[in-house]
């Protein structure tokens, strides 16, 4: 077997401690001071993301209920007609970024004026959401 003895620090060295005292602070400021730099650049929504792609699957829903201005309508829901991407708008739900379809052919926004205002057969279409629920804790894919 073998035998070690250590020594102990005599009240008069106290400068080594000191020192390791004012380095281990120095490196808590130093972590602190980015922790509390990140967390509030992510809270002003720097590091989220701008623009999303979705890929549904082609699953079709026969019988979807659709709230309309006549009420009540059952129509079919063909979900991968939402595949692409969706940007950012600038507007927050429940304090997440809220995502808007965009076009399919050039990435552009829809276009939301009509060719001939007097056309009662002209449809605008209105883009598809992604957006933040907190109610239910999850994102939720909403068209209107």
């Amino acid at each position: 077997y073998f035998r070690t003895e250590f020594r102990r620090s005599t009240p008069g060295r106290t400068g080594n401690s000191f020192f390791f005292v004012a380095v281990y602070l120095f490196n808590l400021s130093v972590l602190l001071a980015g922790k509390i730099y990140v967390s509030v650049r992510q809270a002003n929504g720097d590091y989220q993301c701008k623009s999303i792609t979705a890929r549904f699957r082609e699953d079709i829903w026969r019988e979807a209920i659709v709230v309309s201005d006549q009420g009540y309508e059952v129509r079919v829901l063909a979900y991968s007609y939402f595949n692409g991407v969706y940007v950012q708008d600038g507007n927050m739900h429940d304090e997440r970024p809220v995502y808007v379809e965009r076009r399919k052919f050039d990435g552009a926004e829809f276009d939301k004026t009509s060719p001939n205002p007097e056309d009662p057969y002209f449809r605008m279409k209105i883009p598809a959401r992604i957006q933040y629920c907190d109610s239910i804790g999850a994102w939720v894919f909403m068209h209107e």
